[in-house]
């Protein structure tokens, strides 16, 4: 069940980014870009927030939440860097936007 949950959670982050990254830079190599830097980072994610649930509940989830996804905008600000050729800070803003929107319509949708 945890698999099938992480998969979904994996396709939609892909549609959700590939959409919002092909609209901002109509390349198509961006979306492929963005759908390795969601291969590479979506899962482990998914993974480590159902690992940190079941340890703590509601306690520290969502502190670890903040603290991990942080962390993953990094990693993939870091990966558009080198596949995009962006500088830092246009990177760290994609990267951001990215992941807010695609969180925020991932939690709407699982409401």
């Amino acid at each position: 069940m945890i698999y099938i949950i992480v998969v979904v959670n994996l396709l939609l982050t892909c549609i959700f980014e590939g959409i919002i990254i092909f609209f901002l830079f109509r390349k198509r190599e961006y979306v492929y870009y963005s759908f390795l830097c969601n291969m590479l980072t979506n899962p482990v994610l998914n993974l480590l927030l159902i690992f940190l649930y079941r340890i703590f509940r509601h306690n520290s989830y969502y502190v670890g939440l903040i603290i991990l996804e942080l962390m993953f905008v990094l990693v993939e600000a870091y990966v558009y860097t080198l596949l995009c050729n962006f500088k830092v800070q246009k990177a760290l803003l994609l990267s951001f936007l990215l992941n807010g929107v695609s969180y925020a319509l991932g939690t709407v949708l699982m409401k």
